[in-house]
């Protein structure tokens, strides 16, 4: 009877333990993810490299959560997707919330297809990284991102800033990780961009123009219809010179297929005008020179609905 009774009582025991053991894991697989605040205030822009799309960032990173003793369960340690160099000086860590100053260089794709009128998209990425999940934490943007009143750079300006959550998945267990962006945008003056960029560019082709009211002095027609071709292809490159090698045409480059057709028109217009004038006199000349200049507008119109509405 003793052994009997020592049987029942072990697998009573045992009963009652597996019973306890499932609790104890249901409410681990039951246990909410802790949601986190993320703030994130820009300080200052450095220098931005358009050629590669870096940018040098200096801001102010927090994460608290409600009814959490940080000093005791210390949040997720986060990865800044997009940068690299980060480098951090000051710190501060309370009960309710951790801080710390961040410097160092991002990268996100730049869009030049509004050059010289682009506005540049300054972009951080902040992630947890593994195991801090979304099973285990869930990233919240604080009201409190923004952007500090001394942050520029010269010769741009900085528009409202977006504060986002979206999800990232990776590898083949397709886990979900909260993640926390925020976009800077910046652009230039479209009053400076203008007067710096196309305005030179419309006052030499403007001076192409001349040779079309120069009468019978057709060595100063051809100079004033070539030199201009020269100047705008350096005006051109020029201003090219700081953007990436792009596979696609710019707004600039669209203008600029508008004003190298309109100049070979004034050209051809000049080389036509001399030989006519050799073999069959002045009259001719002038139905040649009333052609092209008529020709100018419809070529810039139908350039420009080519390339601004069909590309």
């Amino acid at each position: 009877m003793r052994n009997i009774f020592l049987i029942f009582s072990l697998i009573g025991i045992f009963f009652v333990g597996s019973m306890i053991t499932n609790n104890v894991s249901a409410q681990e697989s039951d246990e909410e993810p802790i949601e986190y605040s993320v703030a994130l205030s820009l300080v200052s822009i450095g220098e931005i490299d358009k050629r590669i799309g870096t940018y040098e960032l200096d801001f102010w990173y927090s994460i608290y959560a409600e009814n959490q003793d940080l000093l005791l369960n210390p949040p997720p340690e986060v990865d800044f997707v997009n940068g690299k160099d980060e480098k951090i000086s000051s710190q501060y860590l309370a009960s309710n919330i951790y801080e710390h100053r961040v410097r160092g260089t991002f990268v996100n794709t730049m869009d030049f297809r509004d050059f010289p009128f682009e506005k540049i998209q300054l972009k951080v990425d902040i992630e947890p990284v593994t195991p801090w999940n979304t099973d285990r934490v869930l990233l919240q943007v604080d009201p409190a991102s923004g952007i500090d009143s001394t942050a520029n750079v010269p010769g741009w300006f900085v528009t409202e800033p977006n504060f986002s959550i979206d999800s990232k998945t990776y590898g083949l267990s397709q886990e979900e990780y909260s993640r926390y962006t925020a976009e800077f945008t910046i652009e230039r003056s479209p009053l400076g961009s203008f007067l710096k960029i196309i305005f030179p560019v419309l006052i030499v082709l403007s001076i192409s123009f001349i040779a079309y009211i120069i009468p019978e002095n057709f060595q100063v027609s051809a100079a004033l219809a070539l030199l201009p071709l020269i100047a705008v292809v350096f005006l051109h490159t020029n201003a090219l010179e700081e953007l990436p090698a792009l596979g696609y045409l710019t707004l600039y480059d669209k203008m600029m297929i508008i004003v190298y057709a309109m100049i070979a028109n004034n050209v051809i217009s000049t080389g036509r005008e001399i030989r006519q004038h050799v073999y069959q006199g002045q009259q001719k000349v002038r139905t040649i020179n009333h052609f092209h200049l008529k020709l100018s507008p419809v070529i810039a119109i139908s350039l420009g609905a080519v390339l601004f509405l069909l590309l």
